[in-house]
């Protein structure tokens, strides 16, 4: 062998053991984060329904305030059967405070809210432990989540199609007819949305751009969601009325394309626990 060629060959087999070895850690995170979501998965889904006692009837909210919201929608007095077991999953980690599924879908998984600091769960997992995959969180401001007017959801656009990579399902016409459904469980109660838009939106953080208990700025956010668009790839539909008297989930993502954006899925509250949220 010339002198010429062994550095080259040197340098060849040390790209290859670094390409393998950055394969095989993917891979391995991979796995970790299949098997850690099937397992809580399992957890959370073990008792099948768990039955609590919970207020069906709302009364009209659009003069309440966020606390007085979630004072309503807390009383107990009818009861609900809730599939998946929040406490449980307490247990795993208290940062879990609810779940979310968006039927016929990958989307199925715990939410996460970190007391202290809003990126954690960018890089770690629902058991705490680090991973690319993250886990959906809100942030900290959402101090009445899922009852005050947007709560938004953040998840990864991972390559592999999980977290929340399917959102981007929704700039289809066909998807986002066929799957208006968006379920959340907490504790205590199931809220059930249905989806109004699915847009190419800016990165603003949007809770912190738009303050909820500014009327103003709630109107702002509903109209932003038809003028602060990429349009050909965004879709709202005609048949639902939303208000700033509604209360609504912002589920958000990256794109993979156009990385100074953000995919958002919004849908409206129409039932806590099989009842109509009347307005």
């Amino acid at each position: 062998m010339s002198k010429r060629k062994f550095p080259i060959i040197a340098l060849f087999i040390v790209v290859c053991g670094i390409s393998a070895g950055t394969l095989g850690y993917f891979y391995s995170e991979y796995l970790h984060n299949r098997s850690e979501i099937q397992n809580l998965q399992e957890i959370a889904y073990e008792d099948s329904k768990v039955s609590h006692s919970i207020d069906s009837v709302i009364d009209d909210k659009s003069n309440l305030s966020n606390n007085e919201k979630s004072e309503d929608f807390n009383k107990s007095t009818n009861n609900v059967e809730i599939p998946v077991d929040i406490k449980v999953l307490q247990e795993t980690n208290p940062d879990i405070l609810a779940w979310i599924s968006i039927p016929d879908t990958v989307v199925d998984y715990p939410i996460a809210q970190h007391p202290m600091d809003d990126e954690y769960y960018l890089k770690h997992g629902p058991d705490g432990m680090y991973s690319s995959y993250g886990c959906p969180y809100i942030e900290i401001c959402d101090e009445q989540p899922f009852v005050e007017f947007n709560t938004v959801i953040y998840g990864h656009n991972m390559k592999d199609g999980t977290m929340f990579a399917s959102l981007h399902k929704y700039e289809d016409k066909d998807f986002f007819d066929d799957h208006r459904e968006i379920l959340i469980y907490t504790a205590d109660h199931v809220y059930l949305y249905e989806v109004f838009a699915a847009v190419m939106y800016s990165d603003n953080r949007i809770p912190y751009y738009f303050d909820d208990a500014i009327v103003t700025d709630r109107k702002a956010f509903l109209d932003s969601l038809s003028t602060d668009i990429v349009e050909e790839r965004s879709y709202i539909s005609e048949d639902m009325d939303v208000t700033e008297d509604d209360s609504i989930i912002t589920l958000s993502t990256c794109d993979k394309k156009l990385r100074d954006k953000r995919f958002l899925v919004v849908a409206k509250l129409t039932k806590i626990d099989g009842q109509d949220v009347e307005q």
